[in-house]
C-alpha cells in the first residue's frame, strides 16, 4: 500500500462532504424561487420513524440516521467528483 493512499481518500472524503453540503443548501434554495417538481422532491432515507431503542434501565440509548437527498445534493456530489478527479 503506497504512503499517500489513505490522504487521498481523506481529500475525496472532504470532497463529496462539502460537495453534500454546498448542494444540498443550493437545492433547498433554488425549491424556495422556483415550483419545478425537481427542485421541490427530496427523498428521505433512514430510521425516521422507528430508530434503533437500546434500554438498559440506567441508560437509554436510540440510535437513528436519516439522510434526506434532493437534486442539489446529487449535483453537489458530481461536482465534488469533479473537482476531486481534476486536483
Amino acid at each position: 500500500m503506497r504512503r499517500g493512499s489513505s490522504r487521498r481518500g481523506w481529500v475525496l472524503f472532504l470532497f463529496l462532504l462539502a460537495g453534500i453540503i454546498i448542494g444540498s443548501v443550493a437545492g433547498r434554495i433554488l425549491a424556495a424561487y422556483f415550483d419545478i417538481p425537481l427542485f421541490t422532491e427530496s427523498l428521505q432515507i433512514g430510521t425516521e420513524d422507528n430508530p434503533l431503542v437500546l434500554d438498559l434501565e440506567i441508560i437509554h440509548l436510540v440510535l437513528g440516521v436519516t439522510f434526506t437527498v434532493n437534486f442539489g445534493t446529487i449535483l453537489g456530489v458530481l461536482l465534488g467528483l469533479l473537482f476531486y478527479f481534476k486536483s
